[in-house]
């Protein structure tokens, strides 16, 4: 299928880089581009139409205005028609299979008083010897050690012989990644593998292990307009094999907010530096806290742009967190992957609170917002758990 993924890198370098002249609009504004070209603004990855165009040198990449940061990433003036077809030689394929989707309203089927496939799951993961050898970290500053987060999984896109890790996730069984629906669910983010066992992701440490992704199953419910329903489970094409490094994670399974005074934390590879939005290499983590709803609807009612993307406002099945400091936060390249509450992390003892969706810009005034786990057990559980067997 066709990708766009050398273009998309080379246009956000010339529009990180500032050689664009931006335009007054927001998500879904009416936009011009060169020619005369009638555009509308949304977010770089959802382009479909921008590629014929860079390919066929109608337009460069610098020509191509900005709208804006938005919710995940830059808007850009998106054509609304498109130019021209792409070379068929140029078109790659992908193994992956067909989105699977399941219905949200089809519960797992758990006997009466027994635990549910994630509490027992979660169970048998704490009575692991291994997890109990386990060697205690200590977390001097920023950066995350190996084997502090060994359900971390970086997901990684490939076109024309090139990997990027745009997303991460969360290993939740052995075979089973937990992510964002918004990082798979458009021809342009076909995930290619994850990468378990290492922080870092340029040069992994010895043990890593790269494993082709099989399958995605999108939650039924998600729209991309919507920041509603963002989970999505990704199949390995084979079991992960369990190490100190590499090891399933628990799942929060309290539909109610812990304590705001819990240790909560956000896990990436994304974007550490707003000014030249590099990326980090090395695995970083940043303690932030829990904002209750009405706070954080208060924060998004202000904001135009959220407004449209939240229509029902924060509901329930969101979390909101933020650094009231204003300097840490999750940013662009750390969606899917996992907010953490930690409870004892010399003995590994955390669970999956929530996944990174969204936010607008990064450690602004504005809380981030997360999707909740623990509205979302029946769909995990269906697909990880099926007949509360444990794989």
């Amino acid at each position: 299928m066709p990708s766009a993924r050398r273009w998309w890198l080379l246009l956000g370098l010339l529009l990180l880089a500032g050689s664009y002249k931006p335009v007054d609009a927001e998500e879904g504004d009416d936009c011009k581009l060169p020619m005369n070209l009638p555009g509308i603004c949304r977010g770089s990855s959802a382009c479909d139409t921008i590629e014929g165009y860079l390919r066929s040198g109608k337009l460069s990449a610098s020509q191509v205005p900005s709208c804006g940061l938005g919710l995940i990433e830059e808007n850009i003036c998106c054509p609304i028609a498109p130019c021209c077809s792409t070379d068929p030689a140029t078109m790659t394929s992908t193994t992956v299979s067909p989105v699977n989707p399941v219905s949200p309203t089809s519960r797992v089927n758990v006997p009466d008083n027994s635990e549910r496939p994630a509490v027992a799951a979660c169970t048998k993961l704490r009575s692991n010897d291994r997890m109990k050898s386990l060697t205690p970290h200590i977390l001097g500053g920023v950066p995350v050690e190996l084997g502090v987060y060994p359900h971390m999984a970086a997901i990684a896109y490939t076109s024309f012989g090139t990997v990027d890790f745009r997303c991460g996730g969360s290993l939740i069984a052995s075979r089973y990644v937990l992510t964002a629906a918004h990082c798979v669910n458009s021809d342009n983010t076909i995930p290619s593998f994850v990468r378990l066992g290492t922080v870092n992701i340029e040069n992994p440490e010895s043990g890593y292990q790269d494993i082709n992704v099989a399958n995605l199953n999108i939650h039924p419910d998600y729209v991309s307009s919507s920041k509603y329903n963002d989970i999505a489970i990704l199949e390995l094409a084979e079991d992960a094999h369990e190490t100190e490094n590499i090891r399933p994670a628990c799942l929060y399974t309290d539909t109610a907010d812990p304590p705001l005074d819990s240790k909560i934390f956000v896990a990436g590879w994304g974007v550490m530096n707003v000014t030249n939005w590099a990326r980090s290499k090395i695995l970083l983590r940043a303690a932030l806290e829990l904002v209750p709803l009405a706070q954080c609807n208060i924060s998004y009612s202000e904001q135009p742009v959220a407004v449209r993307n939240l229509k029902e406002g924060v509901i329930d099945s969101l979390l909101c967190a933020a650094d009231k400091k204003q300097k840490a936060d999750a940013c662009k390249g750390d969606s899917g992957g996992p907010l953490i509450r930690e409870v004892d992390i010399e003995d590994g003892i955390y669970t999956i609170l929530g996944i990174i969706n969204s936010g607008i810009g990064c450690a602004t005034k504005t809380p981030g917002l997360y999707t909740r786990v623990a509205s979302f057990l029946d769909f995990i559980e269906r697909i990880v758990w099926p007949d509360t067997q444990l794989l």
